[in-house]
């Protein structure tokens, strides 16, 4: 079951913040579902590292265009203050 209401959170947090596991998504029930779902559609790329020592996996935006597409007009970046 696909919620894309969670994948746009997900792909919004990691195209702000950066590399992002699923432990960092603590609060979303099975992060690792929309993970997976996200990488099948071209969004996310993953790649293995280390978290204290916890092997870990990582994932990043792969396709920005796709991102895009994904959070539509909802997307607003955070307001950095200079």
């Amino acid at each position: 079951m696909r919620c894309p209401k969670l994948e746009r959170y997900i792909v919004k947090i990691i195209l702000e913040e950066g590399e992002k596991t699923a432990t960092d998504f603590s609060h979303i029930s099975n992060a690792n579902q929309y993970f997976c779902n996200l990488e099948k559609d071209g969004i996310l790329k993953s790649r293995w590292g280390s978290k204290g020592i916890a092997r870990v996996k990582y994932r990043r935006i792969a396709n920005i265009e796709k991102a895009m597409k994904l959070l539509g007009g909802s997307y607003e970046p955070i307001k950095v203050a200079s």
